[in-house]
């Protein structure tokens, strides 16, 4: 464990980097139930604070020893470019209503799946596994990433959630609850929905309306159903895996994100 400790203080760093940057983005003015940087301070503070906070990563990235290093650099490095694409396409779709299912996944892959996959990976190299066990943490990892971040679009429409409630629709994100109910509401709903997401701001009342198109296109269940899914094929991919403690730990991670509350 204590070979892997740098690297991952590294990837620590780089995920709160995304955090710092993510929220300037969006405007969010809470993160895990307290004020964001930018809200606490200023946009150019948070923008310096995550432009640091990227080194910092680096700093910490190199410290690690592996014959691997060179190739631990290069996953390091590809996964930065692949998330920030991610965050890319989020705010891209922003201003598109015909999103398919496929290019939501495929976006949060991007943006945030990626950031487990480059863990896993990394962990698995330093670790001496096997392709074979490299390739099944990876895809496991992906698997996690997707059930994540479909569960965080669950969780914005929680009042107790620790974030800001309903920021995803106030920034008008394209997240898979928009893109299924867009997809399946009937014409009069896909055409509310239409209208909300071109106001210039949305208020509770429109947030509301919002809710109910979820509810009755099926789109909360599908998505509860999707998180579900990605969890239980998570786990199978752990079977290349040996059946030890460390094995047991990623099922109750799974299980974990199952059941997350915030």
């Amino acid at each position: 464990v204590e070979s892997c400790l740098n690297a991952a203080i590294a990837v620590e760093l780089l995920h709160n980097f995304t955090l710092v940057h993510d929220d300037i983005m969006d405007q969010d003015d809470l993160r895990r139930g307290k004020p964001t940087v930018h809200k606490k301070w200023d946009e150019a503070t948070a923008i310096l604070a995550g432009d640091g906070l990227v080194a910092l990563a680096y700093l910490f990235l190199q410290k690690t020893e592996s014959d691997h290093i060179r190739e631990i650099c290069r996953i390091f490095t590809e996964g930065i470019i692949e998330i920030c694409e991610g965050q890319a396409l989020d705010k891209e779709f922003e201003r598109l209503n015909r999103i398919t299912v496929a290019q939501y996944l495929e976006m949060i892959e991007k943006k945030t799946a990626r950031l487990l996959m480059l863990c896993t990976e990394i962990g698995g190299l330093i670790a001496g596994g096997s392709r074979v066990q490299i390739d099944a943490l990876i895809d496991y990892a992906r698997l996690l990433g997707l059930a994540f971040q479909i569960q965080d679009d669950l969780l914005d429409m929680e009042v107790s959630s620790g974030k800001s409630f309903a920021s995803d629709i106030r920034q008008k994100k394209k997240t898979l609850l928009f893109v299924h109910a867009y997809n399946h509401a009937s014409d009069l709903n896909r055409k509310k929905l239409a209208e909300i997401y071109q106001k210039s701001a949305i208020d509770l009342a429109d947030i509301q309306e919002v809710q109910n198109i979820f509810h009755e296109s099926g789109t909360l269940k599908f998505a509860n159903k999707e998180v579900a899914k990605k969890i239980e094929q998570a786990e199978r991919a752990l079977k290349d895996l040996p059946k030890n403690r460390a094995n047991s730990d990623l099922k109750e991670l799974l299980q974990l994100i199952l059941n997350r509350k915030s």
